[in-house]
């Protein structure tokens, strides 16, 4: 009987996270993680709940790789918002929650009003914003991208960067931080950038960032006394744009438009390296 209320408690909050707006869902999401994350000096394995936010593009799938070793495989869901959004009750499959869940989730998503109510883990990563842009382009002209979209179509490196409808690409991060990466709502940047500041600065126990993927992985691994192994990198990209090849007016636009981004980065930056070397 208690899984199923379990389980029936996961579909109620499902519905009622439908049922409202992505601010309320944000504003939700960002009460219940300030009081149930774990800070970095107090995180561990034991009791308590692991969940790593990841972003596109940002080696995260890497990084994944490296915490899952430590978890068995029963406890570890790889699951993405869109596919929770369909069967939300997957979260409960096994008669108990996973203890490691992993996925690209945006803070104003489901995920975060259907885990159990213990303490969590809560981990991202940032990646600069210009080699992040680039990165994108690359990825949208591998043979696996296209055979995943059902698109032989590729775009002009000039052309991708004009597309208004790629919001990842327009300081992506920030937003996604903020719970505002496909809104209509406007915001100015300054409110966009706060809001994302203070989601990191409250919502995660750690944010790292790729230039340091490395540092990362083994900081959180002495951190839980953990040995990872090392691992071949898992995405080889097919490299149509490098960032030395870039022209000044390409290298404008991709500023311009991720200029929140850029500040964001360089605090996430600046705050991860003052941990590692701490």
């Amino acid at each position: 009987m208690k899984d199923n209320n379990i389980r029936d408690s996961i579909l109620k909050n499902a519905g009622d996270w439908e049922n409202r707006s992505d601010q309320e869902n944000y504003q939700i999401n960002i009460s219940w993680l300030q009081n149930h994350i774990l800070r970095f000096d107090e995180i561990s394995l034991q009791n308590c709940q692991w969940v790593f936010s990841h972003i596109p593009k940002t080696a995260g799938t890497s990084l994944e790789s490296y915490l899952i070793q430590a978890f068995l495989l029963k406890d570890v869901l790889n699951i993405n918002a869109d596919e929770i959004n369909n069967l939300p009750q997957c979260l409960y499959m096994k008669n108990k929650y996973p203890k490691f869940i992993t996925g690209y989730h945006p803070m104003q998503g489901m995920l975060y009003q259907l885990l159990k109510d213990t303490n969590v883990v809560h981990i991202s990563m940032m990646r600069d914003p210009i080699e992040r842009v680039i990165s994108f382009y690359n990825h949208m002209n591998t043979k696996h991208y296209h055979a995943n979209n059902g698109s032989n179509s590729v775009l002009e490196f000039d052309d991708f960067l004009n597309q208004p409808d790629l919001s990842e690409i327009h300081n992506g991060q920030a937003k996604r931080f903020a719970g505002m990466l496909d809104t209509d709502l406007e915001i100015s940047d300054k409110d966009i950038y706060f809001r994302a500041k203070y989601c990191i600065d409250n919502c995660f126990s750690v944010v790292g960032v790729t230039e340091f993927f490395s540092q990362f992985h083994k900081l959180i691994a002495k951190k839980c006394a953990v040995t990872f192994h090392d691992l071949p990198p898992i995405t080889r990209l097919e490299t149509k744009v490098q960032l030395a090849c870039l022209q000044p007016e390409q290298m404008k636009i991709i500023k311009r438009k991720n200029k929140i981004d850029i500040q964001l980065y360089q605090y996430v930056r600046s705050k991860f390296v003052n941990l590692i070397n701490s």
